[in-house]
């Protein structure tokens, strides 16, 4: 029999299980009656991969052997090609042994698990799918048990009712879930087979419209007639319409199979103020519907996996949960493979918002087996992008065969236009300016300390670029737009500088001119979105405006609260009323009341009020610098890499407890005190 320790985790070749997950997700995307597929590239698994590795055992070694798809076991040292049909196959005696395992799947990512004493499965096999080319392997660590293959891991469902339902008009059902919610509609009591059509609403006055014209979310059944049928398909609403379109089709009562990841909660948050308490738990509900096999903008309208939203949405998991492999996933799932015919969705923000969260994720993760599998898709991104830039090297629009162009210039939904058809945005070389330093940081952490030095050397030239092209010394600030004859519009929006003041871009003096005469200046740009107020309020924070912050929350999100919200908006505007606040994209019912970048509050109160940041990777070292605002006490849990952070905080007192690893250094009142793994910490005194 092999010995076996029991925890050696599945592997995969870099990215499949993501990409095969997020195809997955995406591919549920039902709009208007019809599936709507992503217009970018959409990737493959490799079908056909072999795992390799080199052991030296001074006895043989029998071991547990487990595989998604056909094997074949080959033994350099005797030639012989062995059967792992019974689970089990022994590694023979030797120096340098080479076993190598050849894996086909089509429908599924070819996936092994060996667990033995010595020869056991780890991030230090190779994989390859092509002779002499070879990459690290990918640990799939939240599976590491025989017989559970990774692709039969599937969300957690439970059975929901409506809070009320009720026919009108004549033989229509319609049902309120009381909140939002996602997942398979059941229909119970169906008198006959025939058609009904169903449309979802996230607001009363969507599901009640019948013009399918207005409606986003709408699909037509052929229902069985029986006890119970349950959708194929699964939806994100609050409020379902049932109109029987064959007269003798009646349905008795609707229930759902809500569908969740099930993921323990370890973030957590309270205070002296209700509304703050309601605003995280509606952002947490937000994660909880948006946070699926990867992480989508939202349940409703897409399931699509925008680079711009998800980067957001690991900064919030790290705090909620710290769902890093789910993070890690997301990210591979967005990249894809080589070779790159377009920007990571089309846009050209998003590549550089992806290249950036790499860093992120290391510093909150510290994955370096991750780092040296995705490192070589940041370069070719580099290098693709490297191929996109103008005469003068910068990023631009340009015309072409997607909806927006080949290179979409996002940045945000605004009312003014920010997409730069005709010139250079400021915004997109303030980014590519950090996506650079992104790619030196990686770089340097890999070991690749040439290129890292030519990573960090071109950052800098973005930069002086930025500055000299796009100040304007009298308006104190970057302008928007450099135009394509060589001018600058006058166009001064906020964008440029609040990223330029977040990443350090600017000397002293011009920080400070661009602090009061821009981001403080609410005649200059008013973010509609919370894409935007998410860099906005940590930008802020970051200044010590605590204070300010959480006025802004209470009147942005505690807004949304007061409008009905339970769970967080794509868009708001306190002006709108009514149904203007669904409108969007030309619909009226467009916009999205479930969407991922709307649950900031999370990452705000668990980084900038709770005050838990890594400072170096992984949390080997941390800081926890705690601000009340003009709250009277908060208290929380962040979690990390390395266990649970605890803080509580009153006026004249804090406490922590450290997480079981890594060393953190509490800041407080002028104070500074080392935190040790799993040392209480106290201070008293009076807040300053």
């Amino acid at each position: 029999m092999a010995t076996s320790a029991g925890d050696a985790p599945w592997i995969a070749y870099p990215g499949d299980y993501a990409i095969w997950q997020g195809n997955r997700v995406q591919a549920r995307r039902v709009e208007r009656g019809a599936y709507l597929s992503p217009f970018w590239p959409q990737y493959s698994h490799h079908s056909r991969v072999w795992f390799k590795r080199h052991f030296t055992l001074s006895r043989p070694e029998t071991v547990r052997f487990d595989c998604d798809g056909n094997a074949q076991v080959c033994c350099a040292l005797t030639g012989q090609v062995m059967s792992a049909v019974t689970n089990v196959f022994t590694v023979p005696a030797g120096t340098n042994v080479f076993v190598r395992i050849g894996v086909e799947n089509s429908r599924h990512p070819p996936m092994i698990r060996i667990d033995g004493p010595t020869v056991r499965t780890d991030s230090s096999w190779l994989v390859e799918w092509h002779p002499d080319e070879d990459a690290p392997a990918e640990e799939l660590r939240q599976f590491a048990k025989a017989n559970e293959k990774p692709s039969d891991w599937r969300m957690r469902r439970r059975l929901e009712s409506p809070v009320c339902q009720k026919s009108i008009c004549g033989d229509h059902l319609f049902a309120d879930f009381v909140r939002e919610t996602y997942g398979y509609l059941r229909f119970r009591n169906v008198s006959a087979d025939g058609l009904v059509r169903v449309i979802y609403g996230e607001s009363e006055d969507e599901a009640l419209d019948e013009d399918i014209t207005h409606c986003d979310s709408w699909e037509l059944l052929r229902l069985t007639a029986g006890d119970e049928f349950v959708a194929e398909n699964p939806h994100g609403f609050r409020y379902v319409h049932v109109i029987p379109v064959d007269p003798d089709v009646s349905v008795g009562s609707l229930a759902m199979d809500y569908e969740w990841n099930d993921l323990p909660r370890k973030g957590s948050f309270r205070c002296s103020d209700d509304e703050l308490n309601r605003i995280w738990d509606v952002a947490d509900r937000t994660l909880e519907l948006t946070c699926r096999e990867v992480f989508i903008e939202g349940v409703k309208r897409d399931h699509w996996v925008w680079s711009g939203d998800a980067v957001q949405s690991c900064l919030m998991a790290y705090y909620r949960n710290g769902d890093f492999e789910g993070a890690k996933r997301t990210l591979w799932c967005i990249r894809g493979k080589d070779p790159l015919k377009m920007h990571l969705n089309g846009i050209i923000d998003y590549s550089f918002y992806w290249l950036i969260a790499i860093r992120d994720f290391d510093l909150y993760a510290g994955d370096a087996a991750f780092l040296r599998q995705v490192y070589p898709r940041m370069k070719s991104l580099l290098d693709f992008v490297s191929g996109r830039l103008d005469e003068n090297g910068r990023p631009a629009w340009r015309p072409g065969a997607t909806p927006y162009g080949d290179d979409w210039v996002f940045i945000d939904w605004a009312k003014e236009d920010l997409h730069g058809k005709e010139g250079v945005c400021s915004f997109e070389m303030v980014l590519y300016a950090r996506a650079l330093e992104s790619a030196a940081y990686v770089a340097e952490r890999v070991g690749a300390k040439d290129e890292a030095a030519a990573y960090l050397s071109q950052s800098r030239r973005v930069r002086d670029d930025v500055m000299r092209t796009f100040w304007n010394d009298e308006k104190g600030a970057l302008m928007h737009l450099l135009k394509f004859d060589g001018s600058l519009s006058g166009q001064l929006t906020s964008y440029p500088n609040l990223f330029a003041l977040a990443y350090g871009y600017f000397d002293a003096d011009r920080a400070q001119r661009v602090f009061e005469g821009v981001i403080l200046n609410e005649s200059i740009t008013s973010f509609q979105t919370p894409y935007m107020r998410f860099y906005e309020m940590d930008l802020l924070c970051g200044k010590g405006r605590h204070g300010q912050v959480l006025d802004s929350i209470k009147s942005y999100w505690g807004g949304m609260l007061k409008e009905g919200a339970t769970s967080f908006w794509e868009a708001y505007n306190p002006d709108e009323k009514g149904a203007e606040h669904f409108a969007m994209y030309g619909r009226p019912f467009a916009r999205s009341l479930c969407h991922a970048w709307g649950a900031s509050p999370v990452y705000l109160f668990g980084k900038h009020f709770l005050g838990v940041r890594p400072t170096s990777s992984g949390y080997s070292s941390y800081a926890v610098e705690p601000h009340l605002g003009s709250l009277e006490w908060m208290e929380g849990t962040v979690p990390t890499p390395r266990g649970i952070v605890k803080v509580s905080v009153r006026k004249d007192h804090v406490e922590v407890v450290g997480s079981p690893d890594g060393t953190g250094t509490l800041v407080w009142n002028g104070q500074t005190r080392r935190i040790n793994p799993n040392a209480r910490i106290a201070l008293n005194g009076e807040w300053q």
